[in-house]
């Protein structure tokens, strides 16, 4: 492994410890928790990029599974979780085509 590619996993890799300890302070109610939450954890349930590993949900395979993605593959983050935290955002559209932001306003099927 070349040194961008082990600098562009470290990354990856501290950016999924920061989004699950989020997670954790979330559930012991340390920290907001998105007012719709069911709704979203529901559609990433009908998604076609959700993947069952164990007793959990994910966007994609599992982050630990796969840490190199693009946004096709999900993030890799537990679904549920995901649709809990007020600062995410769904991979897609409503269409299952990458979401963007344009304009200050997002197009993922949570937001749109």
């Amino acid at each position: 492994m070349g040194r961008s590619a082990f600098a562009a996993l470290s990354r990856a890799t501290a950016r999924a410890a920061v989004k699950s300890a989020g997670a954790i302070f979330r559930r012991i109610g340390g920290s907001a928790v998105h007012p719709d939450w069911s709704n979203r954890a529901a559609r990433c349930e009908r998604c076609p990029l959700r993947v069952v590993s164990g007793t959990a949900s994910y966007c994609g395979r599992p982050f630990h599974h796969q840490p190199s993605r693009d946004v096709t593959d999900g993030c890799g983050c537990p679904t549920r979780e995901k649709a809990r935290d007020p600062g995410e955002h769904c991979p897609l559209t409503v269409l299952n085509q990458p979401a963007t932001v344009r304009a200050g306003r997002c197009d993922c099927k949570w937001c749109a």
